[in-house]
């Protein structure tokens, strides 16, 4: 690995996005990371020449995108800081869960070694970020930690299970506004609850405000709480 390469910040982001993308089993294309990053097709191809000339990724004939173990260890390099730095915020200068992820990407690609090991040493080696996702380093298997922990998406759980809140998806467009809506509805890791009810149609709009329906029901502390069907597939849940 090149270790000793500094990467600049839009490598890292690139190479956490797939990384994260990868660990979620989606598959991997230009079109989807132009999504995610809000730039054009022709920038992330670009990118994408570029990070299979250094060696970071492959591309197969239908151009779906893996890490290559370089790859994919300069991106769980970059997650390991990015989640210790969340933790830090967190559990040290006490910000709240919700407040914290666009704070650690400004301030993931500065952060030295020295500081790494003093802010894991302070926090007794935590294992996952506030957001429930793991520490590269700190799991056993940052890559396969969904499957080892049998987690599923909450939209594939059938009505009547109980299950708890593993993490809250990182492969998003804008995760801060996810992170503050499901800190509003009050689904953090750790929550346990119970599908209630959930619809397959496509949502009607709100009459009043012409918004999307929420159509998913869920019971949680004996109050009941609805999510939207996209917010559904974007929490990862075990059984309670």
């Amino acid at each position: 690995m090149k270790t000793e390469e500094i990467l600049s910040a839009t490598v890292e982001e690139y190479l956490e996005m797939i990384y994260n993308m990868s660990m979620e089993d989606e598959v991997v294309i230009g079109a989807r990371l132009a999504e995610r990053f809000h730039v054009s097709a022709p920038t992330v191809t670009e990118m994408l020449k570029r990070l299979v000339r250094d060696g970071y990724i492959e591309m197969n004939a239908k151009r779906h995108v893996t890490l290559t173990e370089v790859g994919n260890e300069a991106a769980e390099a970059v997650l390991r800081r990015h989640r210790l730095t969340e933790r830090f915020l967190v559990d040290m200068l006490g910000m709240q869960w919700h407040e914290v992820h666009e704070e650690a990407c400004r301030l993931e690609h500065f952060i030295s070694g020295a500081v790494e090991s003093r802010v894991i040493a302070n926090l007794n080696n935590p294992m996952t970020c506030p957001h429930g996702n793991p520490i590269p380093g700190s799991v056993p298997n940052a890559r396969t930690y969904l499957k080892d922990n049998h987690a599923v998406r909450l939209s594939t759980v059938a009505n009547g299970s109980h299950v708890k809140i593993l993490c809250v998806s990182e492969v998003v467009e804008d995760e801060e506004a996810l992170i503050m809506y499901m800190h509003e509805k009050g689904l953090t890791p750790g929550t346990r609850l119970m599908m209630l009810a959930q619809f397959s149609s496509t949502p009607s709009a709100d009459v009043a405000t012409g918004e999307p329906q929420e159509k998913v029901r869920l019971l949680v502390d004996e109050r009941v709480v609805t999510i939207s069907p996209d917010a559904a597939t974007k929490l990862w849940v075990v059984p309670a």
